[in-house]
């Protein structure tokens, strides 16, 4: 009566871990190879008449890194060296080691913790000019891991000096548990395209795609310097939104149609797989600024998207929508929402539900587009004029507005359809108001059933 015994161990579970446990055996052999086969390769670029076989003269692994990954060679030599800035040379062993550590890190956190420390060149802070470097280099990286040839303009670097502001505010320096709030509010998926590249370079393939992370949207008929968004706001916005604003949709990847099938294959070999499309859907250089026109080109749309509002003081806000645009008088919005202030200061506002109104018909509410959770201070208001923005209440001149869609091609064809749909029945009811209009109404069939009702058509009557 008192004897207890264990259970015994189940057999399922004791073979899911005998072969997770051969997995991560398979998989360290195989980095290792890959880290001798990277560290050989590099070596046949050393200098001529190199007298330490087996070891890298710094310079030789830092020419490995060129043009504005130049600098991250430098800091990473370092941090394999567990910040050592005495020794010239690091043997295949010590590459090998740091180079296994690093493939590690699948966990966010964990890579956060790595590359703070490379930023900071293992100082126990970062100052304004190491986050500067650091996101310019995430930057670099990222696109280089995207496939995505590099570029930079003058908005680039005034959206990653705004970023630095943010995580600063009126401090010189910042610890790692700063920096570490301020991602996990603001930016939490900066690392993930440095940490994809790392190890794209590192093991010669990319990451498995279920540890993929923030890959950054292609634009369709994207022109620099035409929209408000840029190359390196959309990496900043792809680190930052949630994945339903950049993964593709689960339908379109596994569509039967042959052709997609080879364009998204064609997508997975040129860059990270899963990225999704954004669409132009509305821009009021090009179609108006005008809430008509903003309607015309938005509704129906019933897919995220993103909505730039660009106004005086060099402010840029960024509206990300999950669902599509609806007039009505009670505000929306799911859970994926978010607020987001890209210029002068990157921050993430607001998160959450019921975020935006849009009234466009009761004269009981203000007419117009309503950004915000708070119903007594919206942080945005647009009024239907279309002519300024309340900015908390202040007016402000209103300079741009501009909307992607972000719900893949599916979403696209559907507005495409509805609109359509919505034009021929626009035109059979301007027909047929036309009908009634020229044609003779005593010859009506309508005119005999109403009289049928006892009700008598025309003007004249019998006393």
């Amino acid at each position: 009566m008192g004897n207890s015994q264990a259970s015994p161990p189940d057999e399922h579970e004791g073979h899911s871990n005998a072969q997770s446990r051969s997995t991560r055996r398979a998989s360290s052999k195989a980095h290792n190879a890959a880290l001798v086969k990277l560290f050989e390769k590099m070596e046949i670029t050393a200098d001529l008449g190199n007298s330490h076989p087996g070891e890298l003269s710094q310079t030789t692994f830092e020419n490995a890194f060129h043009g504005p990954l130049h600098k991250f060679g430098k800091l990473m030599y370092r941090q394999m060296l567990n910040g050592n800035t005495v020794r010239d040379r690091i043997t295949r062993e010590q590459f090998v080691k740091s180079g296994k550590e690093i493939l590690k890190k699948f966990d966010e956190v964990e890579q956060h913790k790595y590359y703070f420390k490379l930023f900071a060149a293992s100082k126990d802070y970062l100052t304004t000019d190491d986050a500067l470097q650091m996101v310019q280099i995430s930057y670099a990286l990222t696109l280089s891991a995207s496939k995505i040839p590099f570029s930079k303009s003058d908005r680039d670097d005034k959206v990653f000096e705004a970023m630095v502001t943010s995580m600063f505010g009126i401090e010189t320096q910042i610890s790692f548990d700063g920096f570490e709030s301020w991602l996990k509010w603001n930016c939490p998926h900066l690392f993930s395209g440095v940490h994809n590249w790392v190890y794209l370079i590192l093991t010669g393939s990319t990451l498995p795609s279920e540890l993929e992370a923030a890959p950054v949207p292609q634009l369709e008929g994207f022109v620099e310097g035409r929209y408000s968004v840029t190359m390196g706001m959309l990496w900043v916005l792809s680190a930052t939104l949630p994945q339903v604003y950049t993964h593709t949709p689960q339908q379109e990847q596994q569509s039967s149609n042959p052709l997609i099938n080879s364009y998204h294959l064609i997508m997975k070999l040129a860059r990270l797989s899963r990225c999704q499309s954004w669409t132009l859907l509305y821009n009021s250089d090009d179609h108006g600024l005008s809430i008509n026109r903003f309607n015309h080109h938005v509704s129906s749309y019933m897919g995220p998207s993103i909505t730039l509002v660009a106004f005086e003081g060099r402010n840029l806000y960024c509206v990300a929508m999950d669902t599509g645009l609806r007039e009505g008088d009670t505000r929306y919005g799911g859970e994926d929402c978010m607020l987001i202030q890209i210029c002068p200061v990157y921050r993430v506002i607001q998160v959450g539900e019921k975020m935006l109104l849009y009234n466009d018909l009761s004269r009981s509410l203000p007419r117009g587009l309503e950004i915000g959770k708070d119903v007594r201070s919206p942080v945005l208001f647009i009024p239907h004029e279309f002519d300024c923005v309340k900015h908390y209440g202040v007016m402000c001149n209103l300079q741009k507005v501009e909307v992607w869609g972000c719900g893949g091609s599916s979403v696209k064809d559907a507005q495409l359809k509805q609109k359509q749909w919505e034009a021929r029945d626009t035109q059979r009811h301007a027909q047929r108001k036309l009908r009634l209009e020229t044609e003779n109404w005593g010859e009506n069939p309508d005119k005999q059933i109403l009289e049928w009702g006892g009700v008598r058509g025309g003007h004249s009557y019998n006393r």
